[in-house]
């Protein structure tokens, strides 16, 4: 994947654009986008989505990681969260290509090499006290392509958010190699339609052994992380 800088220009006075930051791109569509540098932030998230996810929709999923990033944040300014768009992996374009795990499986190896970079680089470049705080957060069939990172690969992360996510490729949380906790949400709430039962069990089933979050009641066009920011941020922050 092709690496490049910030997307800003010199004369952008608001420093609104200077702060998205394009991490990697190739020709094929797959790309790596991240509000704030997150390099020197102290909160990193990194934001994978499922279903419809390539090669369109990039807006609405940048405006979730800039609502996100937003409520993250304690002032407008404030560099301390970063958070990545991390589509590095041809998604399926509907729940019937959902069925195939082809796309989850090229997906973690790309994942599993991400975090390890993450950490390297940011022991490298941080400018925060402490270590970075890192927090994955896989929406639908992107929960699939975190669960089959974490099992076939281990992730070093903080916390491992399933979103909706109708599987994780693992009959139990225990199976996913992660050094944080496992959150599960039901699939049946801002899920994106990937086929129950097809991968695994429900992440969010007593069996499983994630924690489960519960939904608020705010919805807003369709973005899954709204009604999980109260949960969210205190994960995303290790408030909780």
């Amino acid at each position: 994947m092709a690496q490049a800088g910030h997307l800003g220009t010199a004369d952008d006075s608001s420093g609104e654009d200077r702060r998205v930051f394009l991490l990697g791109f190739d020709a094929d569509g797959r790309v790596v986008i991240a509000r704030n540098n997150p390099d020197h932030a102290r909160y990193v998230v990194i934001l994978i989505p499922g279903v419809g996810a390539w090669p369109s929709g990039l807006d609405p999923l940048l405006l979730r990681a800039e609502v996100l990033c937003r409520e993250l944040s304690s002032t407008p300014d404030d560099d301390a969260v970063s958070v990545i768009t991390w589509v590095d992996y041809k998604a399926p374009a509907s729940p019937s290509d959902a069925r195939d795990p082809a796309f989850a499986a090229q997906g973690a190896t790309r994942l599993a090499h991400f975090i390890v970079d993450r950490r390297v680089t940011a022991e490298a470049w941080g400018r925060g006290p402490g270590p970075q705080r890192i927090t994955v957060i896989g929406h639908g069939y992107g929960g699939l392509v975190a669960g089959f990172a974490a099992r076939d690969h281990g992730m070093d992360i903080d916390a491992l958010v399933l979103l909706g996510s109708a599987s994780a490729g693992t009959e139990t949380a225990s199976g996913l190699r992660v050094t944080g906790p496992v959150y599960a949400t039901s699939p049946e709430v801002n899920g994106d339609g990937t086929p129950h039962g097809v991968h695994g069990p429900r992440p969010d089933s007593p069996g499983f052994g994630a924690i489960v979050l519960h939904p608020g009641p705010l919805s807003y066009g369709g973005d899954p992380t709204v009604r999980y920011l109260s949960s969210l941020k205190k994960i995303i922050l290790g408030t909780r």
